[in-house]
């Protein structure tokens, strides 16, 4: 599915270079040289914030409406299909849904918060109050309506039809119509409708605010526990499926009745506008692995008899935002969120007890411990990482770019965890304190026999985890931009990060003994406080873990 995923986007990207060579440009690639005079001409200076002056269509737009039908034009230089990818990236990601999850669970799990109710209209909302003040964009009133009215009956007709085919469950557990948000899918045609009337021909920073608004009510429905990332990532797709689609038809409609502004160019330039921000997808690629018992005598003896040693982790699921302002075509800042899931493909095996058939061993036992039975809690090592630092590019032409970068950052991590839970009826017990070569370490002895059994008891804790404290991370990487089309741009890229961190794991196999112990006495004499004599065996060790991944993104330039 994933290599699937990749194809579709080289599809795109290829698909959208060859219709590229045969529209109307405002520079000559092989020589890289720009008309300055007609651009002078056709775009002046408007006011302080540096936005472009209403003017007519460009000579050139006129010219070629003369040579191509209105369809033409709507569909081969003013519709893109840029939410295509998206879709299919949601559909790719739907197996590894739960990973990406694992993430809101561990970092931000009592998230609670509407605001993503409101963002999913604030785009439109900007787009509105922007044309009520007067500020002209690429249509007039009327044209504007019809054309937002239309992306918007096509988003609600996609959205539902999928939701209510799909019955896809929510991860909360409350109805079956999350696939995809229709949040998000709102959210982003509002933003693609701002991006087309006034990032296009006014300043790329409108459409920065209208993508930004709509990545974050994204997140925040994940956030919520409303939507699984693949709804999110498919819902973003339709949005900006359903605004190319709205918009295309009022061109059928109005052809050139109702336009004000042209688009400041006609195609992506990524020597002018190397800046930018994507919302990236990527597959971690190799192996890692953690020895649990490295240096931990209590677990490796814990563990003998099922011989399990090492943590196997499989590859990483990577989801993320990055961005950068370049200071001319080659140089500039930026940074990046991403947020990392790592499945630990044996953790099971972990929940192997040797105290599952005690009774058979120790028959004077029987009673006191029916069941010990430990259950996985968490299977996924869930990183989160903020970094920033140096970008730069080398474009080959105005339709590809080389880009590789130089970051630092913090790296924070969310661990594992097995839970024990253990039934039986209560005995009295002693405690006492054993050599183990240079250790000591608590033995418990039961007392008495099957006829000493007392009252029935249940107890749960924590039983094995691991964790990893916060860390600086080092990231580099290598990525091929390929230009789409109305400052639309998708991006592979190959990242590299490392981090080194000290990994605790915490063993606590006995915590029952509160719950199981009628009386409990230390070497004879009553003891006040049991959690004393509770022995939790901490380990530490540090590690340096080097990652791969291997990913696509969609990118809008500024």
């Amino acid at each position: 599915m994933r290599l699937r995923l990749l194809c579709v986007l080289l599809f795109m990207v290829g698909a959208d270079r060859c219709r590229c060579q045969d529209s109307v440009s405002l520079h000559k690639v092989d020589s890289v040289s720009y008309d300055v005079d007609s651009m002078r001409t056709r775009h002046a200076a408007h006011d302080t914030l540096g936005l472009r002056n209403d003017t007519a269509w460009a000579d050139g737009h006129d010219e070629t409406a003369k040579r191509l039908s209105p369809i033409d034009i709507a569909l081969r230089q003013e519709a893109s299909w840029a939410g295509i990818p998206w879709v299919a990236a949601g559909l790719a990601i739907q197996r590894d849904r739960k990973s990406v999850r694992s993430l809101r669970n561990k970092f931000q799990y009592n998230f609670h918060n509407t605001t993503d109710n409101y963002s999913q209209y604030a785009p439109f909302g900007l787009t509105t109050a922007l044309k009520l003040a007067g500020v002209k964009g690429r249509s007039g009133m009327g044209r504007y309506a019809v054309s937002s009215a239309l992306s918007f009956a096509v988003m609600a007709t996609l959205v539902n039809s999928m939701k209510y085919s799909a019955r896809e469950l929510r991860p909360d557990g409350t109805t079956r119509n999350s696939f995809p948000s229709g949040h998000t899918a709102t959210a982003f045609a509002a933003a693609t409708i701002l991006h087309k009337e006034y990032g296009l021909t006014r300043s790329p920073w409108y459409s920065l605010i209208g993508y930004t608004l709509a990545t974050a009510t994204g997140c925040m429905r994940v956030l919520n526990n409303r939507h699984w990332v693949s709804d999110t990532f498919a819902g973003a797709g339709l949005g900006i499926l359903s605004t190319e689609l709205g918009y295309t038809m009022a061109d059928l409609l109005f052809k050139n009745r109702g336009l004000q502004l042209p688009y400041r160019l006609n195609s992506t330039d990524l020597i002018r506008h190397p800046s930018f921000f994507n919302v990236q997808m990527g597959l971690g690629v190799g192996s890692q692995s953690l020895d649990l018992t490295k240096d931990n005598p209590d677990l490796q003896e814990y563990y003998e008899d099922v011989n399990v040693r090492k943590l196997r982790l499989s590859k990483a699921t990577v989801v993320g935002v990055e961005g950068a302002w370049f200071f001319n075509p080659y140089v500039g800042i930026g940074g990046r969120m991403r947020g990392v899931c790592r499945k630990v493909r044996n953790w099971n095996d972990f929940t192997q007890s040797p105290f599952t058939d005690l009774a058979l061993f120790a028959p004077q036992l029987k009673g006191f411990m029916d069941s010990y039975t430990l259950h996985v809690m968490s299977d996924q090592l869930s990183e989160f990482s903020v970094s920033g630092g140096a970008y730069f590019s080398y474009p080959f032409s105005a339709s590809m770019a080389l880009g590789t970068k130089l970051l630092i950052g913090r790296n924070y991590l969310r661990g594992l965890d097995i839970n024990a839970e253990v039934k039986g009826r209560q005995r009295d017990i002693d405690v006492s304190v054993e050599a183990d070569g240079h250790r000591r370490i608590l033995a418990y002895e039961v007392l008495g026999d099957v006829s000493a059994n007392g009252k029935p008891y249940s107890a749960t804790w924590n039983f094995l985890s691991v964790e990893g404290n916060r860390t600086f991370c080092f990231g580099t990487g290598l990525s091929l931009t390929f230009a789409h089309r109305s400052m639309m741009a998708w991006k592979m890229f190959v990242d590299y990060d490392f981090t080194r961190r000290s990994y605790t794991v915490r063993h606590t196999p006995a915590a029952f003994i509160r719950e199981a112990a009628r009386k409990l006495t230390f070497e004879g004499e009553p003891v006040a406080h049991p959690d004393k004599y509770i022995q939790t065996n901490i380990y530490k060790q540090r590690k340096s873990i080097s990652s791969l991944v291997v990913g696509g993104a969609f990118v809008i330039t500024l």
